[in-house]
């Protein structure tokens, strides 16, 4: 009995120690440089918003916050190498709603279970796709868009970036709630600026880029911009209204970008990096450049990041099942 109580005591006194010097832990990271290892191509939306909160992270503090581009595999290579990592806090992973949920899927060998294996930083940024369509294709909205390819069934192609990618499901997912056939065109490599090239030029009629990716495109008679894949019309085209507007009843698979780290990441670290991620988003300047390309910074926490994975994980299966989309 007189053993048990000692035992006690010295765990509580252990326990006590541990709550004392976390803060400390934390106050003391980071002492050298953070590599942020980034999954999004760059110039990409989501590789805007990380670079942009990175530079503000490196002003507050006091280390530099490196953001180092990785896409290979879709973004995977970065995933498993992360998982491995030290959990020091000094090597994180950036990522997308594809590498962090829709993999489980539509990868054969993942190497890593997005739910269990990454401690959950924060939410970073979404950034609403525009479906857009080629000056040659004769619409000026979902309806005409519809009802033309209905008329024309398998002539219109759409664009992605691959087999199982976000832009493939999202263009299955509005053929499907569509009603029509459209001949699906993956493109490799990670370069988003080829499909908006050849959409511009003509070789392509359907595409859904960011307004960050699409840029002064947008304007000058380039493209035509049919509807906001979002749940809410943006500043920069008010006059072109959501998908659920024109669509009723369609949702777009989700499409977020995250921070993550290793599983045993400690706690206080997890906290300090998302204090950071946060402030830099409700900076002025920033979310006001966020704004201005049609992104919106969330710094939702980390309880909150790890629900939307799971949550995605959810309705990526389901889609993938629904569409049969071969595992790659």
């Amino acid at each position: 009995m007189i053993y048990c109580s000692r035992a006690v005591a010295l765990f509580a006194a252990a326990a006590a120690s541990l709550v004392v010097c976390l803060p400390a832990f934390a106050q003391a990271y980071p002492t050298k440089p953070i590599k942020i290892i980034s999954t999004i191509p760059l110039g990409g939306s989501g590789d805007v918003a990380m670079r942009m909160v990175s530079a503000k992270m490196t002003e507050s503090m006091g280390q530099v916050v490196l953001v180092e581009t990785n896409g290979a595999g879709g973004g995977l290579v970065a995933a498993r190498l992360v998982v491995k990592i030290a959990p020091d806090g000094y090597t994180l992973l950036h990522s997308s709603s594809g590498a962090l949920a829709s993999s489980v899927y539509l990868s054969k060998d993942l190497g890593y279970d997005p739910s269990r294996d990454f401690a959950p930083i924060s939410l970073v940024s979404y950034a609403p796709s525009l479906l857009v369509v080629n000056v040659a294709v004769p619409a000026n909205s979902i309806k005409e868009l519809i009802d033309y390819a209905k008329r024309n069934p398998g002539k219109l192609t759409f664009a992605s970036n691959g087999v199982g990618s976000f832009f493939h499901m999202m263009g299955e997912t509005f053929k499907t709630a569509a009603g029509i056939d459209a001949l699906h065109v993956p493109y490799t490599g990670g370069n988003m600026a080829l499909p908006l090239n050849d959409l511009i030029s003509g070789r392509i009629d359907i595409f859904f880029p960011t307004i960050a990716l699409a840029g002064g495109n947008l304007t000058g008679g380039k493209m035509r911009v049919l509807a906001v894949m979002g749940d809410s019309r943006l500043a920069q085209l008010q006059g072109v209204p959501t998908i659920a507007e024109a669509l009723p009843g369609y949702k777009p698979p989700p499409s977020w970008f995250a921070l993550v780290g290793p599983q045993a990441l400690p706690p206080a670290i997890v906290g300090r990096i998302h204090g950071e991620v946060a402030k830099a988003i409700n900076d002025r300047v920033v979310a006001g450049r966020l704004n201005d390309l049609g992104m919106v910074g969330v710094a939702g926490t980390p309880e909150a990041l790890a629900a939307t994975i799971r949550e995605s994980i959810a309705i990526t299966g389901k889609i993938v099942k629904d569409l049969n989309i071969p595992p790659q």
